[in-house]
């Protein structure tokens, strides 16, 4: 019977039938009754049909024949349920021979004659889902999007494409410009909906639209054209609550099958070309994905997790699961590692789905090792370093202090256009007023009560590993959402950082970079640059990590797609100790009579001083040097406008100048004919005269003769 059946199958698969054929021609219909009277003998005649239909559908080599279309249409919807074991048993390389058939599919919505395709569509992209297949989602989401969207416009393919899109658009859910594209076009669509037989659709669409512009609710452009759709049509409101609520039932992740990658559970298909292991982004979570690359890099915290053979309480899994994770991530013979046991080891509000911050993972993260075991606090002591808080009591001058272990150093962005990476980690020390006006006074112990105070804050112990996260989010009172300050930083190798009063800096050297992608702080892309000290080869060995894709760079070229991309920013830097030291520069001045100080530290001050206003000069230097590259740009614009306009006038100035000739022209012509018109008239005019004058004078000399002949005598 399986021969029979891949006879039939391949005999429809050569069938020349085109797409402005409206139905399947006679000999495709007598093979598909052929096939449908196999599967009424079996369910088994069914899956025995599939793969083959598949295969035949992602042969990119050869054109499909329309005959396969309507032979999946002729298959009933129940069997869409032997999609999922199909897929399940596909290799990786198998796997994107799907993406060739979803394309296909997609590409017949349109197509007269056959339907029922999205049913189809959904359930292999679900399956795909199941696999962890993000990428590729995301691949045939940025593909074809629009694409589907376009079809709605036929009326009687809007169920399949329709269904079709809300599983890309509610899955896909950190790309703003493809829902930018794709609402901007269902707008009008939305708004022809006016006859009551399209009540249904309209509500659909309608819905589909409010859910993510309250999921992007940056773009108000979008938000009020919805709304104002909404309210013309009189459709249904979508409530903050049940949006979210729909995001989370149709996220990718949902569907997802936790399977087990470990180093020898299964043998790949293929590697990494740069012998690397990629991290499959499990639904908006390249937040952890990205923090995870930068920590892989740090050796000593590496190697301590991966060392870890201590059993922790089957509560405290955290240790266990980075640690599978990073043996994941360390076996070369793997292509792409799915850390979604990590990922479902986090706290409910951090893998709901949504874009999440890449920090407060990391601080997340040492939180729930360090309470887990002595083992993780021994792999977190590379990152532990010591901060000393002081306080001074603007009444009683009584100095508290108070020591803290961090494990990241969180940084302000200086509003400005552009700052470089010393500035940026050179805010310590610190001096910080607490005052009534600042809404910050002190409460001091010793006079028991609030007081104005000052802050001072200094490094006291500095780690071998040093995080630094830029503070690029904050609250917009105005408009009361977070926004992101993307003011570009010029990155360096290496840094300087003092500890307390040290008139030395221990030098660190950058090996990684946590880019956030996005113009909102609500939604974007992470990604990282990093090198592991281990790396062979070049020094600069740098490489980019983008979820599963890892390629190479370098430092320069990390720089220029930067600088190319205004909104790709560095949020989180990694440094390691070189062991280096270097005479203090760049460094805040240290008050050092703050705190009873004596002025035999005066000359030191002044150094401070000078070193400080050298760094402010240099920055405003720098900075003056990119405001003057945009002034020369915008003054190169305004040249080439000014020189545009100079040239129309001229032109329209010489015009004129032949219009003003051309008509003197005709005005001396004009008065030429006058003159001639006048001799002519008064030439007329004497002859007329003339003749006037001789028939007077006939008439004079016969009335008298007549008279003349009556009054002589006879």
């Amino acid at each position: 019977m399986s021969g029979y059946i891949e006879f039939l199958v391949d005999h429809l698969a050569i069938m020349p039938i085109k797409p402005q054929d409206k139905s399947a021609h006679p000999p495709s219909k007598n093979t598909i009754q052929l096939l449908q009277s196999c599967w009424e003998k079996g369910p088994d005649n069914v899956f025995l049909t599939m793969p083959l239909l598949f295969l035949h559908l992602s042969d990119t080599d050869n054109e499909c024949s329309l005959a396969i279309g309507h032979l999946l249409q002729a298959v009933p919807e129940d069997y869409t349920s032997v999609v999922d074991p199909f897929v399940q048993n596909l290799s990786s390389l198998e796997l994107w021979r799907l993406k060739s058939v979803i394309q296909r599919l997609i590409s017949w919505l349109v197509v007269q004659g056959i339907s029922g395709f999205g049913v189809w569509i959904v359930a292999i992209m679900e399956s795909l889902a199941s696999r962890g297949e993000f990428m590729m989602l995301r691949d045939i989401a940025d593909e074809n999007a629009y694409k589907v969207a376009r079809a709605l416009s036929f009326k009687t393919r809007r169920d399949d494409a329709f269904a079709v899109l809300r599983f890309l658009l509610l899955g896909y859910t950190h790309s703003p410009k493809l829902f930018n594209n794709v609402v901007q076009g269902l707008i009008p669509l939305l708004m022809s909906c006016r006859k009551p037989e399209d009540l249904e659709f309209s509500t659909q669409v309608c819905n589909l639209a409010q859910i993510l512009a309250i999921h992007f609710g940056d773009n108000g452009d979008i938000e009020a054209k919805v709304s104002k759709a909404r309210t013309f049509l009189r459709l249904p409101i979508v409530t903050r609550i049940d949006a979210l609520q729909a995001i989370r039932d149709s996220s990718w992740k949902k569907s997802l099958q936790i399977q087990n990658t470990s180093a020898g559970s299964r043998t790949p298909k293929f590697t990494q070309p740069l012998g690397k292991v990629g991290l499959v982004n499990l639904g908006n979570s390249c937040f952890m994905s990205s923090a995870l690359r930068a920590l892989y890099c740090s050796s000593e915290f590496k190697n301590a997790v991966l060392n870890s053979a201590q059993k922790v309480d089957s509560t405290k899994v955290m240790t266990t699961r980075l640690r599978d994770t990073f043996v994941g991530l360390s076996t070369s013979r793997l292509s792409v590692f799915t850390p979604s046991p990590l990922y479902k080891a986090l706290p409910d509000w951090l893998n709901d789905g949504h874009q999440q911050d890449a920090a407060e993972f990391t601080k997340i993260l040492f939180s729930r090792l360090e309470d887990e075991s002595p083992i993780s606090k021994d792999a977190l002591s590379s990152f532990r370093g010591v901060m000393i808080n002081q306080v001074k009591c603007g009444t009683c001058t009584t100095v508290s202090t108070k020591k803290e272990d961090y494990y990241d150093l969180t940084v302000p962005l200086p509003k400005s256009d552009y700052t470089d990476l010393q500035s940026v980690v050179d805010v310590f020390p610190s001096e910080e007023v607490l005052s009534e006006e600042n809404h910050n006074m002190y409460f001091c112990d010793k006079c028991q009560s609030l007081q104005a105070a000052t802050r001072f804050t200094m490094l006291g112990a500095l780690p071998l590993n040093l995080i630094v996260s830029v503070n690029r989010f904050e609250f917009d009172t105005k408009r009361s959402r977070r926004i992101k300050m993307n003011t570009p930083i010029h990155l360096s190798e290496s840094i300087q950082v003092r500890v307390q009063e040290s008139h030395e800096a221990q030098v660190y050297d950058l090996y990684g970079v946590v880019i956030h992608s996005g113009e909102s702080a609500n939604h974007g892309h992470y990604y990282t640059y990093a090198k592991e000290p281990d790396e062979p080869g070049s020094v600069d060995a740098w490489l980019l990590y983008n979820d599963t894709n890892i390629s190479r760079s370098s430092f320069d070229g990390m720089q220029q797609a930067l600088k190319s991309s205004r909104a790709d920013t560095p949020y989180m830097l990694f440094f390691r100790r070189t062991g280096r030291t270097a005479t203090l520069k760049n460094q805040n001045q240290v008050r050092s009579d703050l705190f009873g100080g004596s002025s035999s530290s005066s000359h030191g001050s002044n150094s401070f001083n000078r070193d400080r206003e050298q760094q402010t000069a240099l920055l405003y230097e720098q900075q003056n040097d990119f405001r003057m590259e945009e002034l020369a740009s915008k003054v190169s614009a305004l040249n080439k406008i000014t020189v545009d306009i100079h040239n129309e006038v001229h032109g329209q100035h010489a015009l004129l100048d032949q219009n003003s000739n051309s008509f003197n022209d005709f005005g001396t012509s004009f008065a030429t004919t006058i003159k001639k018109l006048n001799v002519m008239a008064s030439q007329q005019l004497g002859k007329s005269m003339c003749w006037m004058v001789s028939a007077i004078v006939f008439v004079f000399f016969i009335v008298y003769f007549i008279l003349s002949r009556t009054n002589s005598p006879e």
